[in-house]
């Protein structure tokens, strides 16, 4: 049987088609395993961070926790979370994460924000210019503390007007001022 030029070229540009399609399918769906992959390693360290909290929180403490304004930021009054970790584990702690609610009585959240104290995590010291931080930790050993202070940045003027009239952090269930909840909430070790 004889092959006509135009049928010849219809069988070059269908198989052509068909083979792009096929590359591409498999492309995608190569891309898309991988995707998948990364996204069930990342929730499980994900998941695994937060469960170390949830096991260890009575182990680390958190003490001398307040917050206070930064008058002399460059940026006008800034509010600082500060406060002490103390490691009461037995194991390296490399990365922690402290949850900072602050809320009205009625439990309406204001203000949400998390802090990470290690080095390279946020870390900022009072009285150091744009955040370069003057001692930084990379790991907290067995029976170790430190101290942290963390910028909190987009702080509603609510929560900065309470701060300076000292009014600021009521007891939980009292009418009147915000409420401040702080609470560790990711751990990872060595």
């Amino acid at each position: 049987m004889l092959f006509k030029s135009k049928h010849a070229n219809v069988i070059v540009y269908s198989s052509l088609v068909i083979a792009l399609v096929m590359v591409s399918t498999l492309a995608g769906f190569t891309i898309y395993v991988q995707w998948k992959e990364d996204s069930f390693a990342h929730k499980y360290r994900s998941s695994i961070y937060k469960l170390s909290a949830e096991i260890f929180r009575p182990d680390l403490s958190l003490s001398n926790v307040l917050v206070k304004l930064w008058e002399d930021s460059p940026f006008g009054a800034v509010p600082v979370f500060e406060g002490s970790l103390k490691n009461g584990t037995k194991k390296t702690i490399t990365a922690v994460t402290v949850e900072v609610i602050f809320s009205r009585p009625d439990g309406s959240v204001v203000y949400k924000d998390w802090v990470q104290p290690f080095g390279g995590q946020d870390f900022v010291s009072v009285g150091t210019a744009f955040g370069h931080a003057e001692h930084t930790r990379n790991i907290l050993l067995p029976g170790e503390g430190m101290s942290f202070s963390h910028l909190l940045k987009n702080c509603p003027r609510e929560v900065i007007s309470s701060i300076k009239k000292k009014a600021l952090f009521t007891k939980k269930g009292s009418r009147d001022g915000l409420v401040m909840e702080y609470s560790i909430r990711g751990v990872s070790f060595l």
